[in-house]
């Protein structure tokens, strides 16, 4: 079964976070990865540590970001413009939420950047991503739900693709920044060590939610790349 047409701008959407191009954390990605976490543009030599290139592959691939609702196809009838109201909206219902100080942590066989003190208010907004925007996400092929599913996933995530296109979601979901690909289980301590002491002035401070971010893809073959950014100006 073929993939249904696209009906946006781009291949892809996601919604993610991501921090604001003057935080430290925004640099800490700058000198990670060797991109700006905005342009995608290359950062000077001097500035980027030594990451080899292949451990970067999957995650540079999304950018540098924890995801909120997972990368999907715009749905049939549906277009862009509305995708960006609804977000709008949403961000107008959420005050921005404490994400405290990342420290790296291994999920599976990747290592991430977490929350030390989770926040469930947090989870409740990724949540609330999921829910609300999923009248827009074109549903999975059969051939997309084998893969996820060949994974070796829980019957509760394999419930979660069904409904909602992506296993970790709701009681499943974790807030992560993912820095690898996948690693060795040997090579993980290490890469944690090398993660706080290259890291160490850019991860010692707070770090807030402010935005929504739309991120987007223009093919299967081109990297995620920040194409909108919506200020959470709630309240709750």
């Amino acid at each position: 079964m073929n993939a249904p047409a696209m009906t946006g701008r781009f291949h892809r959407y996601a919604i993610y976070f991501s921090p604001r191009v003057d935080e430290p954390l925004a640099e800490f990605g700058r000198r990670w990865f060797g991109f700006d976490t905005e342009t995608r543009a290359p950062v000077p030599q001097e500035r980027r540590w030594p990451v080899p290139t292949g451990l970067l592959r999957t995650p540079a691939r999304y950018g540098f970001h924890a995801t909120l609702k997972a990368p999907f196809r715009l749905r049939r009838g549906r277009d862009e413009r509305e995708l960006f109201e609804a977000v709008q909206g949403l961000a107008g219902e959420w005050a921005p939420q404490r994400l405290g100080l990342l420290t790296p942590r291994e999920l599976g066989s990747f290592l991430t950047l977490q929350q030390s003190l989770p926040n469930p208010k947090v989870d409740e907004l990724a949540f609330a991503c999921v829910r609300d925007l999923d009248p827009f996400r074109q549903p999975l092929t059969e051939e997309e739900q084998d893969r996820i599913f060949g994974k070796g996933i829980t019957r509760q995530q394999k419930a979660n693709v069904f409904t909602w296109g992506y296993p970790y979601v709701g009681d499943d979901y974790v807030f992560h920044m993912t820095l690898t690909s996948i690693l060795a289980p040997h090579e993980i301590a290490p890469w944690k060590t090398k993660v706080l002491e290259w890291g160490m002035e850019y991860l010692s401070e707070p770090v807030m939610l402010r935005d929504l971010c739309v991120f987007a893809q223009a093919s299967a073959e081109e990297p995620f790349q920040l194409i909108e950014r919506f200020e959470l100006r709630g309240e709750n």
